[in-house]
């Protein structure tokens, strides 16, 4: 664990909850505040290492924020990093001018804020290494298994979650968000498992089993089923078309792990070293 504190200010309920995850995954001690005004008191209170901050905010908005900590001596000198909605063409460049360090349009890319994060806390050196390495990962971001799995999915918020949850049981993880990346991506990454959502942009699931069938370098691939449909209705016709197994949303999370693993072929000793891993989430 980094020790280091990062204070997210935010109202929107499901970003905190999935950034709160992904850096609680990372190693960082995390705090939260949903408004303006008691951003200023909790970041009196706690002290963090970094503020991600929102300028959209209840309460007044982030450039008000930003003011009252600069006008506080004790606050003053913690970083902050812009993560918003607003269009960088009329908010990024005031935010920078206000002291600024970074600017993320949301919805922003985890790794990305993930490197913002890390240069802005020094930790881009042996530190990052050493936090990579606990969660199961080498130099790079690279899993120590080796095994690359595919997520395709249009929900940000369970693909935050997932991808969490698979980096810190040591898989890789690619993303694909529509039906047509997802063939693209599968080309480039050749993953060892994909996990398939049903509703997708550009083409369903079961376009995407097909195209993947039909393609003698992806046509091994095993797949999951991960759907909101009615098994009543799709179940049976996602195992005829070859996927390995079917979990309806929301699903249990253990089990899937177990699926994941089984289609894998993964050793009882590496079960047993990753839930070991999953435990110390």
């Amino acid at each position: 664990m980094t020790g280091k504190k990062i204070l997210i200010v935010d109202d929107d309920k499901d970003l905190l909850r999935g950034l709160n995850i992904r850096l609680r995954a990372t190693g960082y001690n995390v705090v939260v505040a949903k408004d303006a005004y008691s951003a200023v008191s909790v970041a009196v209170k706690e002290k963090p290492d970094l503020i991600i901050l929102d300028i959209g905010l209840p309460g007044g908005d982030g450039f008000t924020v930003m003011d009252r900590l600069e006008n506080l001596p004790q606050l003053a000198p913690i970083p902050v990093i812009i993560l918003t909605a607003k269009d960088p063409a009329v908010s990024k460049e005031r935010s920078l001018n206000a002291g600024a360090v970074s600017y993320f349009q949301k919805p922003a890319d985890n790794e990305e804020l993930l490197v913002a994060i890390r240069k802005v806390l020094g930790e881009l050196g042996e530190h990052v290494e050493s936090v990579q390495a606990s969660q199961g990962f080498g130099k790079e971001g690279t899993s120590m298994t080796g095994k690359k799995i595919l997520i395709v999915e249009d929900d940000q918020d369970l693909v935050m979650g997932l991808s969490v949850r698979l980096r810190a049981n040591g898989y890789d993880v690619v993303v694909a968000n529509d039906g047509y990346s997802a063939i693209s991506v599968a080309q480039k990454e050749r993953p060892a498992l994909i996990l398939l959502d049903l509703g997708l942009p550009s083409g369903d699931g079961f376009i995407v089993m097909e195209r993947l069938r039909s393609m003698n370098t992806l046509t091994a691939i095993p797949i999951i089923i991960l759907t909101a449909r009615d098994p009543a209705m799709s179940k049976e016709r996602t195992l005829s078309a070859g996927a390995k197994f079917f979990f309806q949303k929301p699903f249990d999370n253990e089990e899937l792990m177990a699926a994941i693993r089984k289609t894998l072929g993964e050793t009882e000793k590496t079960v047993a070293e990753a839930r070991i891993s999953e435990d110390n989430l």
